[in-house]
């Protein structure tokens, strides 16, 4: 695999941090639905567990408009984290979105 030194614009790392916050969300929902029934009821853990994806979102979103600036001033002084590896695709102006492929 290769190694690239990246910094992620605005919008790039808005949207990297709340898919982050919704999985994180969303793994962890079950317990926060375990503890919100035991104080509250059956109907508000059920919401907890369904909204979670949801809040997960909205959460990465607003830390990733607060963290933004220090993500940047981080990455453009180290390059242990601005250093990421895996599989990278451009994706040209001129054709329609495609998926990364699957290797």
């Amino acid at each position: 695999m290769n190694r690239y030194l990246v910094q992620l614009d605005f919008i790039s790392f808005i949207k990297f941090n709340s898919l982050s916050f919704c999985c994180a969300n969303t793994l962890f929902s079950p317990f926060n639905a375990l503890f919100t029934f035991e104080s509250s009821g059956i109907g508000r853990a059920l919401l907890a567990l369904f909204l979670a994806p949801f809040a997960g979102l909205l959460l990465g979103a607003v830390f990733g408009v607060l963290a933004y600036p220090l993500y940047r001033f981080l990455t453009s002084r180290s390059e242990f984290l601005a250093a990421l590896s895996g599989r990278f695709q451009e994706i040209s102006d001129e054709t329609p979105e495609e998926s990364l492929p699957n290797k």
